[in-house]
């Protein structure tokens, strides 16, 4: 068995030219992203079917597959191992001869697949690999004509069309062809005299090979001819129609003459203004795990993009990020706040010199280390220790310490004999909270982001506080790592490093109340969120950071007594101006806790003006009680969206409704001093209507 979604990091830093196997030959391939969320349900059935030796319903989700057309080899291939962990060799040789014709050609992974054992010894599987072995890697598969290089037009456009473009539903992007041009022309862009020296001593990259993408429907488009041999991405029609030029980014770039990924510089600044889920692009990213995951891929396939922030960092509201992440640059200010950047960011490509550039690009570490060093060079980092504090890694960087000189300076410095490490980082364990027990959302899980170099979680649970166990990966040997808390309450935030490895930390976060920290510059401004660091230190110089987020919400009041025993928590009382929609619905209610004399969380008691309701310590609604008060029957409830006005034109925002489905569970009490007691979840009934109320 075979499948598309394998470990984004690795797949991320050995990207090239993919032989377009997952290409569908359809009508057309901007129509394939449609079919993406199908095809990861089918493969996560098929797994799933895989693991629990169900081979029959593995072969109906391959075949599935294979109907819905989205990665025709993949399937077929899948198929094969269905059919021949089900004793039917011969059905499998003919599904196998079908991927071999659609373009499958890893006959290693073939030959040692355990879940094709039973056909090692045929001679038609044999003659298979065989056949995969000798097949050209640019070779087209059957019934798909070969894709062709889009070149360069008189200005240095290069068309995205179908003759150039593939969908992988390995990655979930776009793959284009392209051809590079040469620098004609005399170099005009930022620290024009200083680069020109440069590059008439051979001493530095250049612009060729570089590309823009502009995605914001060419509104205040950037100044190409100012950069000899940049590339300008244009779009065909199939393009434009689907609208796919806008927005964030879909697309990585091959050299066809390399095969390696050609860097690209991007930028839009569109944000989602006229909604009531309003937000920037990058506040859109961190709210959906799949994007962040994409931007991962461009980070490492050698693409950085910039976008304003507009009122998600804003002086008067506060920093309204989620999370903080190095996938893209979010630039403080509204529309066409980013534009200083773009200049400064293919500076200081064109400033690398050419084996540095060209080691950094093929080993995607090329975007790494330009984050690197708009972190490095802005005009509040004054000093290498200031590097290691939140003033190098805001959420959103500010053009007033934008320092271009210094940016091109450093990156001109970079050498090929010591690169900039890549740190990556993973929780491998953390605190437990109960969905409908320790919080209440339509989010099921604290969750936020899991993506190679960031990782969030929402602080949604009553506990006090969370212990996380992370774990940073870097494959620099020399590399020093250093944990730095970059922005909350240092009396709040506690590290415990693994006494024998340096890349292992436990990190124990309490809860914060919105807070003021510092952002450069003698500035400071609201946040509601705690960032830590993970920065490789080599003799060269540092990384750019890993980065863990907590993110608190501010639609809620807490109090804790002493000790962190939670008292009450009052969502009718924001501690903030806003919390994102996204991530938690407001609600109507206050809870207040109680404990018995061993400090053991016996329920609350939840109040709307003047009704109240009491729940049990597993967040049962307590209907019928003993004579000591205790819930002797009790009601699962669920939470759910409501929208509270039925308007197309204005449909207002939702809040969080309690449900109560009349699914009852009984209570059984150890003794007379448990006034916890244990709830009887084998035997729930549902009952057919509401009981009437009890003492």
């Amino acid at each position: 068995m075979t499948s598309s979604a394998p470990r984004l990091l690795a797949v991320c830093l050995a990207l090239a030219c993919l032989p377009p196997r997952d290409a569908r030959a359809a009508a057309n391939v901007f129509d394939l992203p449609s079919l993406q969320t199908r095809h990861l349900r089918l493969l996560a059935l098929m797994d799933a079917a895989h693991s629990s030796s169900n081979f029959v319903a593995m072969e109906a989700a391959s075949r599935a597959g294979v109907t819905l057309g989205s990665s025709d080899d993949l399937w077929h291939y899948n198929l094969a191992c269905a059919l021949a962990l089900q004793g039917r060799p011969e059905d499998a040789l003919s599904a196998l001869s079908r991927a071999t014709d659609l373009g499958f050609a890893d006959a290693e992974h073939a030959a040692l697949d355990p879940d094709l054992a039973a056909l090692r010894d045929s001679e038609t599987f044999k003659g298979l690999l065989a056949r995969m072995r000798s097949r050209p890697p640019d070779a087209a598969a059957e019934g798909r004509p070969p894709l062709r290089a889009a070149t360069p037009d008189a200005a240095g456009a290069v068309l995205q069309s179908v003759t150039n473009t593939f969908w992988s539903f390995q990655l979930g992007l776009f793959q284009s062809l392209v051809e590079t041009a040469p620098a004609n022309g005399r170099y005009r862009g930022p620290e024009a005299e200083t680069l020109a020296d440069w590059l008439s001593r051979g001493e530095a990259a250049g612009c060729a090979g570089l590309l823009y993408a502009n995605r914001d429907n060419a509104t205040l488009p950037f100044d190409t001819a100012a950069y000899p041999g940049l590339l300008r991405l244009a779009y065909a029609a199939d393009v434009t129609e689907r609208r796919l030029q806008l927005g964030l980014p879909n697309t990585l770039f091959i050299d066809a003459a390399t095969s390696t990924l050609i860097p690209a510089i991007g930028h839009s600044s569109m944000g989602y203004m006229d909604s009531p889920y309003w937000r920037s692009q990058p506040r859109a990213v961190c709210c959906d795990p799949r994007q962040a995951t994409l931007q991962a891929a461009l980070l490492l396939g050698n693409q950085l993009h910039f976008y304003p922030a507009f009122g998600d960092y804003d002086d008067a509201v506060g920093d309204l990020f989620p999370a903080n992440t190095p996938y893209s640059i979010a630039v403080a200010g509204g529309l066409n706040a980013e534009q200083p950047f773009l200049g400064a960011a293919f500076a200081a490509l064109a400033a690398l010199r050419p084996e540095t550039r060209d080691a950094l690009a093929r080993s995607g570490l090329l975007m790494p280390a330009l984050q690197m060093l708009f972190r490095a060079s802005q005009r509040t980092v004054r000093s290498p220790a200031d590097y290691l504090t939140g003033v190098a890694h805001p959420p959103a960087f500010r053009s007033e310490n934008l320092d271009t000189a210094r940016l091109v300076r450093m990156a001109h410095a970079l050498a090929t004999n010591d690169l900039p490490p890549l740190v990556s980082l993973a929780v491998t364990d953390a605190t437990e909270t109960v969905p409908d027990r320790d919080y209440f959302d339509i989010a099921r899980t604290e969750r936020l982001l899991d993506t190679p170099l960031a990782v969030a979680r929402i602080f949604r649970g009553v506990q006090h506080s969370r212990s996380f166990h992370l774990r940073a990966y870097c494959r620099r040997p020399d590399a020093r790592l250093h944990w730095v808390l970059l922005q909350g309450d240092p009396t709040r935030v506690t590290f415990s490093p693994s006494p024998t490895n340096s890349a292992q930390m436990t990190l124990t976060v309490a809860h914060h109340e919105p807070f003021l920290t510092d952002a450069g510059g003698g500035r400071r401004i609201q946040t509601s969120r705690v960032d830590v660091g993970v920065i490789a230190e080599t003799a060269a110089g540092f990384s750019a950071p890993a980065l863990f987020s907590v993110h608190f919400l501010a639609n809620e009041r807490r109090t804790y007594a002493a000790g962190g025993r939670l008292a009450s928590v009052d969502y009718t009382r924001p501690t903030g101006a806003y919390t994102d929609p996204l991530l938690s619905l407001p609600r109507n209610w206050k809870d207040t806790y109680a404990y018995d004399a061993q400090g053991n969380l016996t329920g609350w008691t939840r109040r709307r003006g003047l009704a109240e309701e009491r729940f049990t310590a597993f967040g049962h609604k307590v209907v019928a009680t003993d004579a000591l008060g205790r819930a002797t029957r009790a009601h699962i409830v669920r939470y759910l969206s409501r929208r509270l006005k039925d308007n197309d034109a204005d449909p207002g925002m939702p809040d969080l409704a309690q449900a109560d489905d009349n699914r009852e569970v009984t209570y059984r009490y150890r003794s007379d001093d448990d006034r916890v007691g244990t709830p009887d979840l084998d035997a729930v009934t549902q009952m057919l209507a509401p009981p009437e109320d009890e003492p």
